[in-house]
């Protein structure tokens, strides 16, 4: 009986076997059919779909990955923002707006860091005192710079548009100022010199238009000054008190005429 039912099975694979080999040919024309009826079907949904790739392709290649902002350019242009919104709100009275705007610059620039930049070796020969009060005059006369220029140009924007590590420790963020009435509107190139501050926080310590370094600009004009004056500090540090008071004058004269 087992060996009838060894038989039976030979009989029924050797059936199986003949049969794929009488029909091989008819299974390979039909796997062939199959293959390029496939190939078909997926080549009338690419020409269905390709003008829909090629839309979301031309899109992609417009619109870039978002340039992911770094610490330092989020520091300065949340800065700028809170400068404008400050100097654009109007509910304020003016010398509110003032002391505000002064308060927000102090606290997102080094001024003794700048301050003893713009000094150069006339600092080494100035007393503790005197430097004190250098960088308190110092930091009153930028802040009014700062203030009058962004307050005569209502219509001007700040962005960042990317930074340059020079180090861990000193990065350059540039950005866009667009509206500028002394550039009739057109856009000018700006960058801000970003280091850590005593506290280990952001801080700006130079500021570039087109390339030119307003800190290097001031040690100039100071230098010139100090060399004119026998080097002595407190003098400068008097100056730069009556040119902020100078600025602060013109300005209320500005608003009178003009009032916002």
């Amino acid at each position: 009986m087992h060996n009838d039912h060894k038989i039976y099975s030979g009989i029924v694979l050797f059936g199986l076997v003949s049969t794929f080999a009488e029909n091989r040919h008819r299974w390979a024309a039909i796997a062939r059919s199959l293959a390029a009826d496939f190939a078909y079907r997926c080549m009338s949904a690419m020409r269905a779909l390709s003008p829909y790739l090629f839309a979301v392709a031309v899109v992609l290649l417009q619109n870039p990955a978002v340039h992911a902002a770094t610490p330092p350019e989020t520091f300065v242009q949340q800065n700028i923002d809170k400068s404008y919104a400050i100097l654009n709100d109007t509910a304020l009275p003016a010398k509110e707006r003032g002391d505000q705007f002064r308060a927000l610059l102090l606290s997102m620039v080094d001024a003794k860091r700048v301050a003893l930049f713009a000094l150069g070796p006339y600092a080494h020969s100035a007393s503790n005192s005197q430097i004190d009060n250098f960088v308190g005059a110092f930091s009153d006369y930028v802040a009014e710079v700062f203030q009058r220029d962004l307050d005569s140009n209502p219509g001007e924007t700040i962005t960042v548009t990317g930074s340059a590590a020079r180090a861990p420790d000193d990065v350059i963020v540039t950005g866009k100022l667009l509206g500028s009435a002394r550039a009739n509107g057109a856009p000018v190139n700006i960058a801000f010199r970003v280091r850590k501050n005593a506290g280990g926080g952001d801080a700006i310590v130079d500021l570039q238009v087109e390339g030119v370094s307003m800190a290097l600009a001031q040690r100039d004009d100071f230098s010139g000054y100090l060399q004119q004056h026998g080097g002595n500090v407190a003098t400068l540090a008097a100056e730069l008190e009556n040119r902020a008071r100078h600025l602060r004058t013109r300005a209320s004269v500005a608003r009178m005429e003009n009032p916002r």
